[in-house]
């Protein structure tokens, strides 16, 4: 498959593929040719609802052209946006995580995916999930035309939702004819297949009153395991064994003697710890996990392996994927009708149908359903009833705590169906020189998750309980310690599928008019005002084994239901102050703001002020002050309680467990305070100095909170841009820009997550609980079972104290004819095109009063988002482009910087690891070959580079680093 993947790339290369130079751009640099000047079009620029002639953004906006999408090679748009340096990667529908159901979003900043808001042609897109983000899967890349992206609070023109940014994708209009467009690509690992076809269709009707455009994708994209790479092979792992672990209880532990008598007969001469968790070897002989490990005997290459941090554990990487498998299709239809010279009609509809299955290892047992072995169970090993039998209550049963991979896959297909369609009039103000729009929307999304592989309960233990094994139950009856999967007859009797439903409505209805206030000397006054009203709602419906908890493998939760509405009016002005002076080529100020009265928090105010000062024909500068907010969104207010998971990190990252015996804060200076803490908190004396934790996420419990206020930003931004007025050939097409952003985020609405509140109880950045207080907060979240285990994290959805990130983005762009070079007048054109992004800070306050924490530069903290959790502080992309006739070649170069280990932050001890500085080089190419078909192809990940590991057993940031190595994809276009 290798070669052939080699010969179609160099067949292709022989036409001389290309790659479109018109790449990112920025909006400001574009200005009317000489030869355009007597009919300039006005435009609408994202950030703004003032239509006008030559507009020069205001704001920082990137624009992506439909050329730069597809040069990605068969990918989703949320892994170029993820490339972009402004975004912070996401775990989206490539990634492993169930977390996300399979969703893709964008993350603008890193301030989380519920603060991008993301638009299409300026309008609200219906969310796909109860926080309000859009799933970038509902939009099909061949109807895209461009995609422009705007930093910082954009409440006042826009609403709710728009507290790092917009993302505003802009549709083809006025499409003619046919056009099929078909891509495929795979990895060299023969793997991960990716087929897109997509046909879009458009014309004129009723003699060009009327236009209507309709358009249909599908997109087939096969799963990656995790074990198909070998940096993976070892990695994602659980310490809870899929044969179980018998754990002790402090308050009836064996004696020592019966434990040394056990383990002599294996060869082991010293005392075992009486608190020890136990497993099986395959012989039937038992084993410790950690603390030492003893009498282990599986043999090197597995199942079991042994992890750095001394513990016993499965690798999930044969059933985990590195990229979801996806199918979607999609229609998008769009139709405008001419009622007379002044007023339009106009309709549009998108749906979108997609599956994710998400399908991966099995689950960890709920610690909320606790499952003890009766001691006269058949299948228990004699060994394990004279540990047993030592015990001052022999008679108890054992406490059982199990993964269900030798049951069964965990199972999580997501289906969703997403439509909106949307309507409206619009038409000419002439006596403002204007336009007036009045539009309704409504759409609906109906998410259905399949989850299967979980273990009834009470059949589980009916089995174990029963007197033979549960023989005369199923053939063969249930082993609890045996790592091999029982008969077929018992998985039927103990497995069980779950079905759920979330469905989410949004109604939406907006009235806008833009024109002429009046004429002014340096131009004329102008101005957007418009009145909007929007409704969400929320409803998700549990399958019963959740409302019941007649499951082993997941927590409690039940139905839930609510709604939002808003009303809002806004107003914008655009005044030009100063025009065709010295030094001031021209003098503009935006000035907005939006009133919201919503159901929820009540009336908010947003509101703005930005201007642009053309210096002249080649600097000009720009900059504001924006106010957004973001009101809290169903999910938030209304999710239902329920047992979920947090994570605490591993004790080798200087997170997990601080009560661990080997973790920093045992270890550290302050190791007798952390030891009394441990024991306030719930270690029993017993266990103290052997006390290890066997995991890296604890059940945590959370619910929507209806007492939730607005988060408010304050965002300020300032820039230069800088154009070449020079005449020489190879300066003529060179422009820079460079722009500083500052965003305050305050009332942030998150979970505080478990290793922050680990962290911050056990003062482990030095000013959260310095006292070592046992009634701290933080200290009071924590809840631990009767071993000292962790039983659960509550984990507060509250209003927080704040975010703060700030840096500086460059920009530069240049081209040039070969001939400036002394080539031939034939020889073609190059350009180069940079984009460096610099976080200077990434700032979490957990709570009001709490000092800020600068994350900038690390990798691991998760707060803000728990599915991105890498903030480098340099980030760039450079494409070197090169166009003769009709073949386009580009080769680009992506460069992440190193990163610290977020734990090490706040800490004068921590020494955990962080990653080394990542590049990434790609070649693709296109090539015209009439009029009416274009292909194209690429190489993706041109030396294959490896992700890097930064907590060991391969761990990584699977969203921003490549997982998948290097790739090809052949592509063609269709125009007729």
């Amino acid at each position: 498959m290798q070669s052939r993947i080699f010969a179609l790339f160099g067949a292709v290369s022989t036409l001389a593929l290309s790659l479109a130079h018109a790449g990112v751009a920025n909006a400001q640099a574009s200005r009317p040719t000489a030869a355009a000047a007597t009919s300039v079009e006005e435009v609408v620029v994202t950030g703004s609802r003032i239509a006008r002639q030559d507009y020069t953004a205001q704001s920082p906006i990137v624009t992506i052209g439909k050329q730069i999408l597809q040069a990605q090679g068969p990918t989703s748009i949320e892994n170029t946006l993820n490339q972009l340096p402004q975004f912070a990667a996401t775990s989206g529908s490539t990634s492993a995580s169930q977390a996300g159901g399979g969703r893709a979003n964008a993350n603008l900043r890193g301030l989380g995916t519920a603060r991008t808001l993301v638009l299409l042609d300026g309008r609200r897109l219906q969310p796909s999930d109860p926080l309000g983000a859009i799933d970038l899967n509902t939009l099909a890349p061949s109807l895209i035309d461009s995609v422009e992206v705007i930093t910082g609070g954009a409440s006042a023109i826009y609403g709710s939702d728009a507290i790092a940014g917009v993302v505003n994708f802009k549709l083809k209009h006025d499409f003619e004819g046919l056009e099929i467009d078909a891509q495929y690509g795979q990895t060299e690992r023969s793997d991960g297949e990716t087929a897109d076809l997509n046909a879009t269709v458009g014309g004129a009707f009723a003699d060009d009153k009327g236009h209507v455009m309709l358009s249909a994708s599908y997109m087939d994209r096969q799963r990656v395991n995790r074990n198909s790479r070998a940096f993976f092979k070892d990695g994602g792992i659980t310490s809870v064994l899929p044969s179980g672990l018998i754990y002790a209880d402090a308050a009836n532990l064996p004696t020592q003697a019966a434990i040394n008598g056990v383990f002599a007969k294996y060869g082991v001469t010293i005392n075992v710890p009486r608190n020890a968790t136990y497993s099986q070897n395959l012989d039937g002989t038992l084993f410790t996990i950690s603390s030492p490990i003893l009498n282990y005997r599986f043999p090197a290459d597995g199942p079991y392996t042994i992890t750095s941090n001394g513990q016993v554990a499965v690798p999930l990487g044969e059933a985990a994927p590195l990229q979801q498998p996806l199918k979607r299709q999609t229609l998008f239809g769009q139709v405008n009708y001419q009622l007379n010279d002044a007023v339009e009609a106009y309709g549009q509809f998108n749906y979108a149908h997609y599956v994710s299955n998400q399908s991966g290892y099995g689950r960890n047992q709920a610690i909320t359903r606790d499952v003890y072995l009766p001691v006269t169970n058949p299948f228990l090993p004699a060994d394990l009833k004279a540990i047993a039998a030592s015990r001052p209550n022999p008679t108890a049963p054992l406490l059982f705590y199990f993964n269900t991979g030798r049951y069964s896959p965990d199972i999580a297909q997501q289906t969703y169906n997403v439509a909106q369609a949307l309507g409206g009039l619009n038409g000419r103000f002439d006596a403002i020189d204007g336009t007036w729009d009045v539009f309704a929307s409504y759409g609906r999304t109906e998410q259905n998750a399949l989850l299967g592989g979980y273990i009834d309960r009470a059949s589980f233990l009916s089995l174990v309980n029963a007197a033979d094994g549960g023989k005369s139950l199923c053939e063969g009856g249930l082993d609890p310690l045996a790592l091999t999967a029982p008969s077929k007859s018992c998985l039927t009797y103990l497995l069980r599928e779950m079905h759920e439903t979330t469905t989410l409505q949004q109604t939406n209805a907006e009235a806008n008019v833009q024109g002429r206030v009046l004429a002014l000397p340096a131009g004329d006054l102008r101005f957007a005002a418009g009145l909007s009203y929007r409704k969400n709602s929320y409803a998700y419906s549990p399958d019963a084994a959740r409302l019941t908890g007649t499951v082993l493998t997941t927590g409690l939760s039940k139905a839930t239901e609510g709604e939002t509405n808003s009303k809002e009016v806004f107003l914008e002005l655009a005044v030009p102050l100063l025009k065709d002076l010295p030094f001031i080529r021209k003098l503009d100020l935006d000035l907005a703001y939006r009133y919201s009265d919503y159901d929820t928090v009540g009336g908010v105010h947003t509101y703005k002020a930005s201007g642009a000062w053309e210096i002249n024909d080649a600097v000009s500068l720009r900059g504001g002050y924006q106010h957004a907010i973001r009101a809290p969104s169903v999910g938030e207010l209304f999710r239902p309680s329920e047992q979920s998971a947090t994570t605490v990190g591993r004790i080798s990252a200087g997170l997990g467990d601080p009560c661990d015996i080997a973790s920093a804060y045992r270890t550290g200076p302050n190791a007798v305070q952390v030891r009394a803490l441990c024991i306030a908190n719930g270690i029993p004396l017993s266990v103290i100095d052997a006390h290890k934790f066997a995991g890296t996420s604890v059940q945590s419990d959370v619910a929507g909170n209806p007492d939730l206020k607005e988060e408010s930003s304050d965002t300020y931004t300032a820039g230069l841009v800088w154009r070449s007025t020079f005449q020489q050939p190879l300066l003529r097409r060179l422009s820079a820009s460079v722009d500083y952003y500052d965003i305050k985020l305050t009332d942030a609405i998150g979970l505080i997550t478990g290793d922050v509140i680990a962290q911050r109880c056990f003062n482990g950045q030095g000013n959260a609980n310095p006292t070592y207080d046992p009634a701290n907060y933080y200290c009071k979240l924590i809840h631990r079972g009767s071993s000292g285990g962790f039983s659960s994290i509550t984990t507060p959805l509250l209003n927080l104290a704040g975010y703060r990130t700030s840096g500086v983005d460059l920009q530069v762009d240049w081209g040039a004819e070969l001939a400036a070079f002394g080539a031939s007048e034939q020889a073609g054109s190059v350009s180069l095109n940079v984009l460096i992004s610099h976080m200077d800070k990434y700032e979490i306050q957990t709570l009001a009063g709490a000092a800020y924490v600068n994350y900038a530069g690390t990798i691991g903290n998760a707060q803000i988002s728990a599915d991105a959790i890498s903030h480098p502080k340099w980030k760039a992309i450079t494409s070197l482009g090169y166009h003769v006739g009709p073949i386009d070649l580009s080769l680009r170069w992506r460069w992440v910087e190193a990163m610290g280990n977020a734990a090490n932050v706040g800490s004068a001890t921590a020494t955990a690891r962080g990653v080394k500085a990542m590049d990434y080089f790609d070649l693709t190419g296109r090539y015209q070959v009439n009029s009416t078909v274009e292909l194209r192809a690429g190489a993706l990940n041109l030396a294959d580079r490896q992700p890097p590991a930064w907590t060991g057993e391969s761990a990584t940031d699977t969203a921003l680093y490549d997982m998948l190595g290097r790739r090809y994809f052949l592509g063609v276009n269709f125009k007729f």
